[in-house]
């Protein structure tokens, strides 16, 4: 695990300065993370580039439909592994009782979360911009600058459950078993959800799993985009009602820590 230092460097610091302070850390910390980089950028950009040009043939024909929408695909596969690679470093630092030191400064009670959330949320945004600019320059895909502003508005919205679901695996397992179940929740919601295979294709049982899948109505936003339509409601009231799920039990996990340390 990276060697962690003291955010903030002496007492008496204002929680606002203490805050920004430690959130620069924390997203420098993060970039640097070899799980970050693997997970949110280099695994989408190697697939992308896989499914619409390398395994196709040399001497299969440009698809500009597919180029586009396996951009959404993957764009939104990189955003959703950015989010969840924070909860391995989570895990880690609650062991090695860092969490606890973080008392006794400035910080605020609960800014540790908030700005681990915050820094799960920003550092899901460059899977976008990287997979994009690999469609755009290898597959030379063309969109209409109010497309890429929807695309871009729809998804960064869409995010936003998926950071949170990173942190709340970080808080409910072990360093140990944390890796593991970031794994299989980041790999099952791809494949559930959609991503890698039209839903469209599933048997009737696995098109209904699918159909509740965050990923899929969270990919659903970026291909209504894509389409210049208006997003579902159903995509969005799903969405909402991961959000405020993931968000409730990260609440109640992070209250029932704080009762434990205190008692």
């Amino acid at each position: 695990m990276t060697t962690l230092s003291r955010p903030v460097a002496a007492a008496g610091v204002d929680a606002v300065h203490a805050i920004a302070a430690y959130l620069t850390f924390e997203a420098r910390r993060a970039v640097r993370n070899r799980r970050y980089l693997v997970f949110a950028i280099g695994f989408p950009v190697v697939f992308y580039l896989l499914y619409t040009g390398v395994l196709l043939g040399k001497d299969a024909a440009p698809n500009p439909e597919w180029n586009a929408a396996f951009l959404i695909s993957m764009a939104a596969y990189g955003m959703i592994g950015a989010s969840l690679s924070t909860a391995v470093p989570i895990a880690q630092e609650r062991a090695s009782g860092w969490t606890r030191q973080l008392r006794i400064t400035p910080l605020p009670a609960g800014a540790w979360v908030a700005t681990k959330l915050v820094v799960a949320y920003l550092v899901s945004l460059p899977a976008l911009l990287f997979v994009s600019l690999a469609a755009i320059a290898i597959n030379h895909v063309s969109l209409a600058p109010t497309t890429w502003i929807d695309i871009v508005i729809s998804l960064a919205i869409g995010v936003i459950p998926f950071a949170g679901l990173g942190l709340l695996i970080g808080l409910v397992f072990e360093p140990g078993a944390a890796q593991g179940a970031m794994t299989i929740t980041y790999f099952s919601t791809a494949i559930l959800g959609g991503l890698w295979t039209p839903v469209s294709s599933f048997p009737d049982t696995l098109a209904t799993i699918a159909r509740l899948m965050p990923t899929y109505h969270f990919a659903n936003l970026g291909w209504a985009a894509l389409a210049a339509s208006t997003p579902g409601l159903d995509d969005a009231l799903v969405l909402a009602a991961w959000t405020v799920g993931i968000f409730g039990l990260l609440v109640w996990r992070f209250r029932t820590a704080e009762l434990r340390s205190r008692s």
